[in-house]
């Protein structure tokens, strides 16, 4: 078991190489001087050529590929252009939102698909099976920013139950961080239910 995780981290190399490549390929090729767009429509010559020069800009484009490939290896991404921080902490700041988010998904697609994968098998063939199934179906063709939409609007603007948007760690409050995840992680799992709920039923029968 180890030796096959080995071989299937290993594998993922060649892949990870090719995408950095292409990455950096599409952030150094395409038309623009980023030194320009950092230092601002007031900048003179001089100030483009220092920043282009304290980016490493100037350099041959292996050596800043190297370079590049270096700080992200060793976690430094760079500072965010829009908010004046360092990515890696703009990342960590996201990370507790979607551990929670991904976390709620699962639990809604498991507690909804299963019962209802379980009803349909032992209901084969009565409109109870068939309903279920045709849920199925719009779970996986209707797009996911179409159920948010609906759901913002039925649960939020009309009933005016639930928060429209936003996130409230856990540390100020279990009501208001529940409130939150509520709507966006139904809507993600949508999808989910539709696929565990046909896994389900088929197993069953």
């Amino acid at each position: 078991m180890l030796a096959y995780i080995g071989r299937r981290l290993l594998a993922t190399i060649p892949v990870m190489a090719v995408v950095a490549v292409l990455v950096f390929s599409m952030l150094r090729l395409t038309p623009g001087d980023p030194a320009a767009i950092i230092a601002g429509a007031a900048a003179n010559s001089q100030d483009i050529i220092d920043i282009r020069q304290k980016l490493g800009l100037d350099r041959p484009i292996v050596e800043q590929f190297a370079i590049w490939i270096g700080h992200v290896l060793s976690g430094d991404f760079g500072e965010s252009f829009f908010f004046k921080k360092q990515v890696a902490d703009l990342i960590l700041d996201r990370v507790g939102p979607t551990l929670a988010l991904a976390t709620f998904t699962m639990v809604w697609s498991v507690l909804i698909a299963v019962p209802l994968g379980v009803i349909a098998a032992n209901r084969q063939g009565t409109w109870v099976d068939r309903l279920v199934m045709g849920f199925s179906v719009l779970g996986f063709s209707v797009p996911v920013f179409v159920i948010g939409y609906t759901l913002v609007y039925v649960f939020s603007i009309r009933l005016n139950w639930l928060p429209v948007q936003g996130y409230q760690p856990i540390a100020e409050g279990l009501g208001g961080f529940l409130q939150r995840l509520i709507l966006p992680s139904l809507t993600l799992s949508v999808i989910y239910i539709a696929l565990i709920a046909r896994i389900a039923r088929t197993s069953i029968l």
